[in-house]
């Protein structure tokens, strides 16, 4: 079958696993009101220590968090709002080229100006092999990118050989080195060389990360400067990995901003933390195995496969009873497209029609209950992030049932490293990946391309009416294209390369202490200590 180049390599789809942005943004909280204080102190929690610091090559959630306080990004990406310049003061573009405008003063954490050949060779680094981005393909094109920087007019203009609806949006979004780490790349990862509002004092591995705020930042999101009242001196990152442990923490005072999820918000009551932010959580969504030679290659067996199963319930299961039905790709929190609904496309669960697939499909039940075809029974390894919590594991188990019920031998497999498994053509046929992206574009870098080794179609998706959608959306222009990439999107689930399951949020809690996000990622620049 053919398979259709994208804009993707084989570590595009890493990126998109917690893809959101980067520092900036001024989302308001409704936090409680109060007199701004004089270089405070910010003590806030960690989910898991972000490992190397290289902004160019760790895309995790606590790694954007870590970046926030050192890098920033041409355009800023306030929750569920159009973007905004950061170091950008202005840009104009098409679906083909766009150019950015710098802010005038803009300088480095060792006093150095920001300049565009800086912006360039950003991308020029992030773009090269042996740097390995996981952002390559995702904020910009792997391919057919050229970039001119002009440091006296302080403009980027990158010019790409295929459209992209959000070429702006996408190229955006990309931490900006300053130059000293541009000539020694190997220091990123244990140091930061960056633009933002806080300088790396200290860390520990695996325990702390501790930020002062930098002197003569004047160019931050919504005015803000090194003299804004309430901006910390201090902001002390610390890794909580339990979120009972974070929970009790606030409550006793020795954080003042956690993330918390699920039942421990019960108690982390609206009278105590009167600032509270809900987030999106990272969503639950099936995707399948379509390699020749496994059964998701065949969309009869999908198909049953989603009849199946019992979407509310895993939903109810795997959020802890507070998530919504997903019905799209592209949350309301995301950056453009917010009111996509693709439920018409999703198959509706049903048990006799499920029976029936496989029956057509010529998998015949056994004396043991399990459907065999040819001799092979048909059992799926139900491969997830083990680090997802209890809650996911319960859906896992409760989706083990809800096959067995169809004579599916559903094998749960945990694993850590479970993003290796899947780009490198491992052993598993569904998996539970929670992928969260701001832009319906970025799906056609994660669900295209070459397979692996050779690229990032990690399940193996020939869906060509996607690609020749997909491909269709990407010449028209911002919001224009939504309905254009809704069709794309409605293409993915009747195909069901992808079966959503359910949305939910975690929640930001903050002690006298106000914030704002960029998309997910708390903006360090929108912090203020208050009494």
């Amino acid at each position: 079958m053919k398979r259709v180049p994208a804009l993707a390599t084989a570590t595009v789809a890493v990126a998109a696993f917690a893809l959101s942005g980067c520092a900036g943004g001024q989302t308001t909280t409704g936090a409680a009101s109060g007199e701004a204080v004089t270089d405070g102190t910010v003590k806030m929690a960690l989910a898991a220590d972000p490992g190397k610091l290289n902004p160019l090559q760790n895309a995790t959630n606590d790694s954007e968090t870590v970046a926030a306080f050192g890098y920033e990004s041409l355009l800023t990406y306030p929750t569920g709002k159009e973007a905004e310049g950061l170091l950008a003061e202005k840009w104009e573009g098409t679906t083909t080229s766009v150019t950015f405008t710098l802010k005038q003063g803009i300088t480095c954490g060792d006093g150095s100006p920001l300049t565009a050949s800086d912006v360039k060779g950003t991308f020029e680094l992030a773009n090269a092999k042996e740097t390995g981005s996981p952002y390559k393909g995702v904020y910009f094109p792997a391919e057919g990118l050229s970039i001119k920087a002009d440091d006296a007019a302080r403009t980027i203009t990158f010019t790409s050989k295929e459209a992209q609806s959000f070429l702006a949006e996408t190229i955006g979004a990309l931490p900006i080195v300053c130059k000293a780490g541009l000539d020694k790349p190997a220091s990123l990862a244990t140091e930061q060389h960056g633009t933002g509002p806080y300088q790396l004092t200290a860390s520990t591995v695996g325990q702390s990360y501790t930020f002062t705020r930098r002197d003569g930042y004047t160019w931050g999101p919504g005015g803000t400067t090194s003299d804004t009242a309430g901006l910390p001196k201090t902001v002390e990152l610390s890794v909580v990995e339990s979120e009972s442990t974070a929970a009790n923490l606030l409550q006793s005072g020795e954080l003042q901003i956690a993330e918390v999820g699920g039942t421990d918000r019960d108690r982390l009551t609206a009278t105590t933390f009167k600032t509270q932010l809900e987030i999106p959580m990272r969503p639950g969504m099936i995707f399948f195995n379509q390699a020749e030679g496994r059964a998701g290659n065949s969309l009869e067996v999908r198909k049953a496969i989603a009849q199946g199963l019992d979407r509310d319930a895993l939903g109810k299961v795997s959020s802890s009873g507070r998530g919504e039905l997903l019905t799209t790709l592209v949350s309301s929190y995301g950056a453009a497209c917010t009111t996509m609904d693709s439920s018409a496309s999703i198959p509706a669960s049903n048990l006799d029609a499920a029976k029936a697939s496989l029956d057509a499909a010529g998998w015949a039940v056994g004396a043991d209950g399990y459907r065999a075809k040819d001799g092979k029974q048909l059992k799926l390894v139900l491969l997830y992030p083990a680090k997802e919590g209890a809650a996911v594991t319960s859906a896992i188990e409760l989706m083990q049932s809800q096959l067995k019920e169809i004579g599916i031998n559903g094998v749960p497999t945990p694993s850590a490293a479970y993003t290796d498994v899947i780009f490198q053509g491992g052993d598993w046929d569904i998996v539970w990946a929670p992928i969260f992206t701001s832009l319906p574009s970025d799906w056609q870098g994660i669900l295209s391309g070459e397979f692996p080794p050779n690229g990032g179609n990690w399940t193996y998706n020939t869906n060509q009416e996607f690609f020749d959608l997909a491909a269709a959306a990407q010449k028209q222009a911002g919001a224009e294209s939504c309905g254009a990439w809704q069709k794309a999107q409605d293409s993915l689930f009747s195909d069901l390369e992808v079966l959503p399951i359910a949305s939910t949020t975690s929640t930001l809690y903050g002690t006298n202490v106000q914030f704002g996000v960029s998309k997910t990622i708390i903006s360090p620049a929108s912090l203020r200590v208050t009494k």
